[in-house]
């Protein structure tokens, strides 16, 4: 037994000496890292609600009897336990032995549901709970609710209003899904880092060693802008994290002398490097690593992940070199309209099948259309568009048409007819939100037509006519075909581009006059010397947003500290700083600027206007005021520097409050609320405030330029009219005197 008790002492001391040994050698070999360290997959639960998933099928009736729900699968993970909760309403007139619902799941039938069977006339409402099957389930999903409904047997009108179910807007589904330990392979990307099939808005932790400086933040705004293009409509955020390790999928950026303490042994590289590993602390979360020898290796290997990641496989990928990059063109953002010849719809397709309708209430064809913000319109009646549709053949009594709407309001109809053309073609205009014969700025105009400053969603909506030759029935619907042709244009190549600044409503929307070229190549970003993390989150957040603005990585972004910055010439300036150092260094400012902070002393000066319709302004006020809380403000202003050049500053009095900001411009509702010279943003509001500076950047031609700014002064452009009418008489008065003289010469002689 004694014997026994020695070799178990001098089992355990061998293998703590081996584990003091393995634990105090520095790591060189990088296989631990491939799948990190073992431990149950992580489940969640999740709740998707109707409403979140974009459902708006909530009635069913006679003609529209199908209804879709969609939901997505993660790359990374594996849905179990889905159970649908819905309840539904139905009409008191459908037949209970011949009305039924049917419900499909990717479509297989999971069950019938009966209709008003054992229902009371006052309640008949259904509740269900019904679990799917997740054998079933892919990378996108859908549940169909297919109607069944009859109210009389002998007299049928699929038209008639008494054949209807209504879902409710509370039902949802529940699952739950487990964590995936997928492969660490470059060919992946951008997944599992951003899932493409995912609806969700795009949450991406961006990992630092320390605070990093600027061509580190450069790196990271690229990379960013990339991942913002790619999220796109859905929104991206970074936060940053300094030396510790995210709890989700996450970014890394690491140098051979800057590494966080979780990769503390990770072996040096002699060359930009992009890795993927599992994280050492969960092996369900995937870091991307971007090494380098130093933060210029770094702007490297992520130019080069940008650019080269098609052609990127295995786990590790080193940069051996990048060709010159071209600079790009003004205004040729891959997600704006070209201005420089009209644009077939092909062009703007996001699927194969998105201009083609099919049924009588199939629902409109849908484009999305973004323009250059600085068109000048004045006086345009709108962008013009040659259209061209077809459609199935259609009764000549039938009263058949086609609408065309701008942003979910009616802009003009075409009735379809049945003649001997394939293709009907028609010429018409977008029209121009808040088109006006004058050059005063108008607040709060509701105009149809298109936003220059925001994305637009043009649709086309075909309404087909139904024949009913008897009372009781109609013909069902079936066959009804209506297709825009990808040959139609929109054409903005004759428009100049000259704009009225500040106009912050177009910085929120359109990041103008920053992403002008989609490279940012003339924007220069100032930073404090010391900037937070959650300053330099709401600069990612900003890039990124630009790069879903314009569909492509800021890679040319030029970030300085703020009291290291020199050149100011030639570039517009982007500037994200706390209340206390408002534009210390950079005197110039400071005067232009309508809102000034610093810690809890306030000043706003704002410009007093005649009246509700009159531009001219009489006087400013300024206050000044001592106040304690959170408030952030945007403020944009001519450059001190350059006339043709802008500033647009981010400010706030807190490190949290910037928040506020990135909040701001990233929801929908609140982006709108940001207009005018400055916005002053709290938890609650949005405030705007007016100047009296306003400039224009941009070219016109000169006599456009001359009666363009002299329309609002009448009585000048009527004496300037007056003189141009003398000089030109003047001058054709001297012509025909020096040719008369001329004739009586040659007649003397």
């Amino acid at each position: 037994m004694i014997k026994t008790w020695l070799n178990t002492v001098v089992t355990f001391l061998l293998i703590s000496f081996v584990w003091q040994a393995i634990a105090t050698e520095p790591l060189s070999d990088k296989s631990i890292f491939n799948n990190g360290y073992p431990e149950r997959a992580p489940v969640s639960s999740l709740r998707l609600d109707f409403s979140a998933l974009g459902f708006n099928g909530y009635k069913l009736d006679g003609i529209n009897n199908n209804s879709r729900v969609d939901f997505t699968n993660p790359v990374d993970k594996i849905s179990k336990n889905l159970m649908l909760n819905f309840s539904y309403t139905n009409s008191p007139s459908l037949l209970s032995h011949v009305s039924h619902l049917k419900l499909y799941f990717n479509e297989n039938l999971v069950t019938v549901l009966p209709i008003n069977k054992q229902l009371s006339m006052v309640e008949n409402t259904v509740s269900h709970r019904i679990k799917l099957n997740a054998k079933y389930i892919k990378d996108y999903n859908q549940i169909r609710f297919e109607l069944v409904g009859y109210y009389d047997l002998t007299c049928h009108d699929y038209h008639n209003r008494a054949i209807w179910t209504e879902i409710s807007k509370s039902s949802h589904i529940t699952l739950d899904q487990t964590a995936l330990a997928i492969d660490s392979l470059l060919e992946y990307l951008p997944a599992p880092f951003f899932d493409s099939k995912s609806y969700d808005k795009l949450t991406l932790p961006f990992v630092f060693a320390q605070p990093p400086n600027n061509e580190a933040i450069e790196a990271a705004a690229t990379l960013s802008s990339w991942f913002g293009a790619k999220a796109d409509w859905r929104g991206a955020q970074f936060p940053l994290l300094l030396n510790t390790s995210a709890d989700s999928h996450s970014v890394v950026f690491v140098t051979n002398d800057s590494k966080p303490d979780f990769l503390v042994d990770y072996p040096d590289v002699d060359k930009p490097t992009i890795e993927i590993i599992s994280s050492p602390i969960n092996r369900y979360n995937k870091m991307l690593l971007i090494l380098g020898r130093d933060t210029a290796d770094l702007k490297a290997a992520v130019n080069g992940l940008v650019f080269g990641h098609k052609i990127m496989t295995g786990r590790s990928a080193s940069i051996e070199a990048i060709n010159k990059l071209p600079r790009r063109k003004a205004y040729d953002a891959p997600r704006w309209l070209r201005g420089d010849r009209p644009v077939s719809f092909d062009e703007l397709l996001d699927y194969p099948t998105q201009l083609q309708a099919q049924g009588l209430q199939h629902g409109p064809v849908k484009l999305n259309v973004r323009f250059a913000p600085d068109l000048f319109t004045w006086r345009e009646k709108g962008i013009p568009i040659t259209l061209q549709y077809r459609n199935t053949p259609e009764n000549i009594i039938l009263d058949s048409r086609l609408n065309m709407l701008i942003n979910q309001e009616f802009i003009s109809g075409f009735l379809l007819n049945n003649d001997d053309s394939l293709v009907k073609a028609t010429k018409t205009f977008m029209p121009l939100l808040g088109n006006t014969e004058t050059t005063q700025n108008i607040e709060n105009v509701s105009v149809n037509g298109i936003n220059l400053a925001a994305r637009n969603e043009l649709a086309f909506d075909f309404r087909f006519g139904r024949v009913k030759p008897g009372e009781c029935t109609s013909v069902p619907a079936g066959g009804e075909y209506g297709i825009i042709d990808g040959n139609s244009t929109i054409d903005a190549s004759s428009f100049h581009h000259y704009i009225a600044l500040p106009d912050l409503n177009v910085f929120a929307n359109s990041g103008f006059p920053f992403t002008k070229y989609a490279d940012l190549q003339q924007t220069l970003l100032l930073i404090d010397d010391n900037p937070s993390p959650e300053a330099i989150t709401l600069l990612l957040n900003l890039t990124a947003r630009f790069g879903a603005i314009t569909g492509y990585p800021g890679h040319r972004l030029t970030v300085q500290r703020l009291s290291e910055a020199t050149h100011f010439a030639d570039k517009d300036i982007l500037i994200i700083t706390p209340a206390n150092k408002q534009f210390d260094t950079i005197g110039e400012i400071n005067d232009t600027t309508n809102v000034l902070l610093s810690n809890q002393q306030r000043a706003i000066t704002e410009a007093i206007y005649n009246g509700a319709y009159d531009n001219e302004v009489t006087e400013k006020v300024t206050v000044n005021v001592t106040s304690r809380g959170d408030l952030a403000v945007i403020t944009g202003f001519q450059s001190p520097f350059d006339a043709e050049r802008s500033i647009v500053s981010l400010t706030a009095t807190s490190n949290r409050t910037f928040a506020l900001l990135g909040n701001a411009l990233t929801d929908p509702q609140r982006l709108n609320q940001i207009k005018g010279s400055a916005a002053v943003i709290t938890k609650q509001t949005i405030n705007t405030i007016k100047t009296d500076k306003q400039y224009y950047v941009g070219q016109i031609p000169v006599h456009t330029l001359v009666w363009f700014h002299l329309s609002d002064h009448p009585y000048i452009l009527a004496l300037l009219s007056i003189l141009t009418l003398i000089l030109v008489s003047f001058i054709i008065w001297r012509l025909l005197k020096a040719l008369t003289h001329k004739r009586l010469a040659e007649g003397d002689k």
